[in-house]
């Protein structure tokens, strides 16, 4: 069931089943078949995006096995990367055999993000370990092929730089909103980064943190022109605030003050979509009596505006959007009892409405979710669920809501 959270007045929505052979504007959600990648293998990581086509594009990180790196035994993992075709899916093919993406097998590999610009390119960015570093490594599909941009790896000896990011697409190409650490003075250095083709190096904006204090878990918009929005948290990790900033062509502006709830509190999880005129929404995590609670604010334009109060006041792992219609929706995980449950709910312009238990098995456990927002106002989200005790993605697509 769907159900009205922060205004009691809403009328209740029903969730209804929609079948893989059904259609029908009525219905709630169908569930849709995943592809068949390493079905033996744990799931490790999902991302999933839709292309203005209408077009989902999945990556997938699956264990692929043991190896001795000649200190010890690691377990390897393999990138893929899938787009739904008709009623099935088709392997975007490239790099190696098998439509594997990493640059080196067998290595460690963690961290995918996978981001569309405007045309619907997929550009895929993900952590390679190297002996004792992680190296984010870079790819895009162009032109019916996997780009080979291996030389453009990033690389810092400290796994914090390598892991905090936020990448988004540009003209085929990545933007990324970089983390890192700095020893003296202490703190740390959260920059955009762009490539810069003629001189082959990755460029790196003014910071937009307070470079003496510890930033970390930035998010990043782009509006039409490639102007970024970023969000970050700033502060140390039991005392920290979010605070969002946007770039004028000369300098960072800052869009009002903190927005957490309760300022100086632990914070974790900065997400950030913009609407087509370009104004945030922003969702985190902040502590609300001992719990992970989930909030989301949007700027008007003139100050920020609270939508609502907690949304679940335990969450996980929170993935937004916006829909078509330029409205929020969320989905997160909740612990129950050691079993995650993910949960999606919709901004209506008055309040949230709010699903039940979207597992496919709620006794199994679920971790994971990504949203994506169709053009024709759907969403769409995948995630991993333990079934016969592997990990494997799931994924649901849903209509537009719309009240009785």
């Amino acid at each position: 069931m769907f159900r009205a959270l922060a205004h009691p007045r809403l009328p209740l929505l029903c969730a209804a089943l929609w079948s893989s052979g059904q259609a029908g504007g009525d219905q709630s959600f169908r569930t849709l078949t995943p592809p068949p990648a390493e079905a033996a293998r744990p799931l490790r990581e999902l991302q999933l995006a839709a292309a203005p086509d209408g077009s989902l594009v999945l990556a997938l990180l699956n264990d692929a096995g043991q190896a001795d790196s000649g200190k010890g035994m690691y377990e390897s993992r393999k990138v893929r990367v899938w787009r739904s075709a008709g009623n099935g899916w088709e392997l975007l093919r490239g790099g190696l055999p098998g439509g594997v993406l990493n640059y080196d097998v067998p290595r460690p590999a963690s961290n995918i993000d996978l981001t569309l610009d405007a045309s619907g390119t997929p550009v895929l960015v993900w952590n390679e370990n190297y002996g004792d570093n992680d190296v984010v490594v870079f790819r895009a599909y162009q032109n019916g092929a996997w780009t080979d941009w291996h030389p453009r790896y990033l690389g810092d000896d400290l796994p914090y730089a390598a892991r905090t990011r936020s990448v988004l697409a540009r003209d085929g190409e990545p933007v990324l909103a970089w983390g890192e650490s700095l020893r003296n003075p202490y703190g740390s250095r959260l920059t955009v980064r762009r490539w810069d083709p003629a001189a082959k190096t990755w460029t790196r904006s003014p910071a937009f943190n307070e470079i003496s204090v510890f930033s970390r878990t930035p998010a990043l918009g782009l509006d039409a022109a490639g102007q970024p929005t970023v969000a970050w948290l700033q502060g140390e990790v039991l005392e920290s605030n979010v605070f969002v900033k946007r770039w004028t062509g000369t300098a960072w502006q800052a869009l009002g003050g903190s927005l957490n709830r309760t300022p100086n509190r632990y914070l974790a999880s900065t997400r950030l979509r913009l609407d087509a005129q370009g104004q945030p929404t922003v969702a985190w995590l902040e502590d609300l009596n001992g719990s992970d609670a989930l909030y989301a604010s949007r700027w008007d334009g003139q100050r920020w505006q609270a939508l609502g109060g907690a949304i679940s006041a335990n969450a996980a792992a929170p993935s937004l959007v916006l829909d078509a219609g330029g409205q929020p929706v969320l989905a997160w995980v909740e612990e129950r009892g050691g079993t995650g449950q993910v949960h999606l709910a919709r901004w209506t312009g008055g309040g949230w409405l709010t699903s039940g238990v979207l597992n496919l098995d709620p006794r199994r456990d679920a971790r994971s979710p990504s949203l994506a927002a169709l053009p024709n106002g759907e969403i769409a989200l995948a995630w991993r669920e333990d079934v016969n005790g592997v990990y494997a993605a799931q994924l649901r697509r849903f209509g537009a809501p719309t009240l009785p």
